[in-house]
């Protein structure tokens, strides 16, 4: 199973939504042979649901990490050794040909369309967030809102 999470910059993470997240993970890791997980590594929320991966991978050891990013820069090659302490995986999607300015968009979707089930934290419709969960909404997948 892929799960991908969506939410926006500006979060605050509490204990409950930790637990809720870190729950759920446990939930499919019971009965399913593999529980993928694709964060963006954007904001608040993306980093919060990583964290929570992690810790939900102490306990499940059929749980990925994975981040996915929108393009390669400098800075993410800067990061790279960070990155690779935090995910199991890394992956940059087919986004070669895709301008800068709707690389984010466009991850985003690929996310969407390589996953079976969005864990998300969306307050407002507009912004990366909200344009995320409509475009999850419009192909009809799972959705389950903390």
């Amino acid at each position: 199973m892929v799960i991908s999470f969506c939410g926006h910059r500006e979060f605050t993470p509490d204990a409950e939504k930790e637990k809720t997240i870190i729950d759920l993970l446990l939930k499919y890791a019971e009965t399913e042979q593999e529980v993928i997980c694709y964060t963006g590594g954007y904001g608040a929320f993306d980093w919060f649901a990583a964290s929570c991966i992690r810790k939900a991978q102490t306990l499940a050891k059929n749980i990925r990490n994975c981040l996915i990013i929108p393009y390669i820069t400098v800075s993410y090659l800067d990061r790279i050794k960070i990155h690779k302490e935090k995910f199991n995986e890394i992956i940059y999607p087919p986004l070669e040909d895709v301008p800068p300015k709707f690389a984010i968009i466009r991850r985003n979707e690929w996310m969407v369309d390589n996953s079976e089930l969005l864990i998300a934290h969306v307050k407002f419709s507009w912004g990366g967030a909200g344009r995320t969960l409509e475009y999850a909404k419009r192909r009809g997948m799972e959705i389950i809102f903390i």
